[in-house]
């Protein structure tokens, strides 16, 4: 059943004027992206000099199948003979709104997941646990965790779900997302040197990834990563709302702890050790899977249950997809992509991971940039040097323009080139390639590799 009526919407945004609306009207909730269209969704119009929301006259295939446009200028769209919702104010105040107003009358529990790296795996490992027994919605799927952007995802969840599981980023304010969100279970997944504007400091993001809490009541439960820095910062943040703090990593006194048992990987919980597997897996992704079980754990989901679910885990594309691909005239590749994003944390976590899983094998690690590194980017790019050495690799490929600094670190030590852009680099990758090749992508999206992804995926085929 719908949430959305025409009573409940005029009721969310406070002050707005309703036209064309039929008797017993009903939404499923509101789009600000075409691409994430559902039929039933509401579409806010976008206005001039609004960045949100969706271009109407451009998109009309969808118009047909929608619910009502919301507009600040609801004359514009009275042609269309659809139900019509006058907004006064801006469009992202609307979007805010309708999410606080939804999540009021939810009763299951939120699941809100931070972190600098490591957020949208954990995001997943939760969904995949919990959807294995129980109604659940996420933002998982759309990537848009910004405060709009999980905002209008809430506005389209079903409030009979038994979970909402969230993933939410800096963008827009971290309090502010919390307050949206109001999570029972929020986690930290780590800090990074990420996001990094003006004179910020790695404490500085410390302290807002750990605003999540500010909205959440007494005695909901927080977890963090207890290796990261400045962790106390996150756990004083916790203990001064009152929270429940749980703590994952490879302490003896976390209540999740990952280790590496002669080729087992293995979880000690409560004293107890569970064996995830005997396959090479990054410590990251490990530690992405203690943080999900420490949810699971307290709300009292069986942890062999959880472990079935984790057993058959996929990483998630451009965060450690791996496919194989052949291409005429070089042969049989295999790819690692990790093309969606990257900071120092993740970058190294990666390339180390990559090295570990295929010491034997031929690598060549593609690397770009790491995006909103503020006034350290030149030295956190010449420092992977350090995990690119641990791993010996056959070949690096640079792309971009702050990673550039790399070359010269590595250069007399590996065949070492460097590529302006991604649209060079595609155009001469085939000649970069050979018979049997592991390939490690790993970047900011900014950089575009994820299109050099998409070009070796056209041929993709069976491992």
């Amino acid at each position: 059943m719908n949430f959305w009526n025409e009573e409940n919407l005029k009721e969310a945004l406070g002050t707005a004027n309703t036209y064309n609306f039929p008797e017993n009207w009903s939404s499923n909730g509101m789009i600000i992206w075409q691409g994430n269209f559902l039929p039933g969704n509401m579409l806010l119009a976008k206005n001039d000099g609004d960045s949100k929301g969706i271009n109407i006259e451009n998109n009309l295939d969808i118009v047909k199948d929608c619910a009502a446009i919301l507009a600040v200028n609801p004359a514009k769209y009275f042609k269309y003979n659809k139900p019509v919702v006058e907004l006064v104010g801006n469009n992202g105040d609307a979007i805010i709104k309708m999410a606080r107003y939804i999540r009021k009358y939810f009763r299951g529990k939120v699941i809100g997941i931070t972190g600098s790296s490591g957020k949208s795996t954990t995001t997943k490992m939760l969904v995949d646990i919990f959807s294995s027994k129980y109604k659940t919605n996420s933002n998982i799927d759309s990537k848009a965790n910004t405060t709009w952007g999980l905002s209008w995802n809430m506005t389209r969840f079903d409030i009979d779900d038994d979970y909402w599981i969230i993933e939410t980023s800096l963008g827009g304010g971290m309090s502010r997302n919390g307050a949206i969100v109001k999570p029972d279970y929020a986690i930290i997944t780590n800090v990074a040197p990420v996001h990094l504007t003006g004179s910020m400091q790695l404490e500085d993001i410390a302290e807002e990834k750990s605003k999540i809490f500010n909205s959440m009541k007494e005695g909901a439960v927080a977890v963090v990563y207890s290796g990261m820095q400045f962790f106390e910062i996150a756990k004083n943040a916790a203990e001064f709302k009152g929270l429940k703090l749980l703590t994952f990593g490879e302490n003896e006194d976390d209540d999740i702890r990952i280790l590496n048992d002669n080729g087992e990987n293995k979880f000690i919980i409560d004293g107890v050790s569970y064996t995830l597997n005997s396959e090479t897996i990054g410590k990251h992704i490990l530690l992405d899977m203690a943080a999900a079980l420490c949810v699971a754990k307290e709300d009292g989901f069986p942890i062999e249950d959880a472990l079935v679910v984790l057993r058959n885990f996929r990483t998630l594309e451009g965060r450690g997809e791996e496919f194989c691909a052949i291409i005429d005239g070089v042969g049989k590749i295999y790819v690692t992509d990790e093309a969606y994003n990257a900071n120092p944390l993740s970058m190294n976590a990666a390339i180390t991971a990559f090295g570990e899983k295929y010491p034997d094998k031929n690598k060549i690690v593609i690397l770009g940039d790491m995006a909103e590194c503020g006034e350290y980017a030149s030295k956190f790019h010449r420092e992977l040097s350090v995990p690119v050495d641990r791993i010996t690799p056959q070949k690096v490929l640079l792309c971009g323009k702050e990673i550039k600094v790399l070359e010269d670190e590595i250069k007399d030590k590996y065949e070492t080139k460097f590529y302006a852009n991604s649209g060079v680099l595609i155009s001469r990758i085939n000649e970069e390639l050979s018979e049997g090749d592991y390939l490690l992508i790993k970047s900011s999206h900014s950089t575009s590799l994820y299109k050099l992804v998409e070009y070796l995926k056209k041929f993709k085929t069976e491992p």
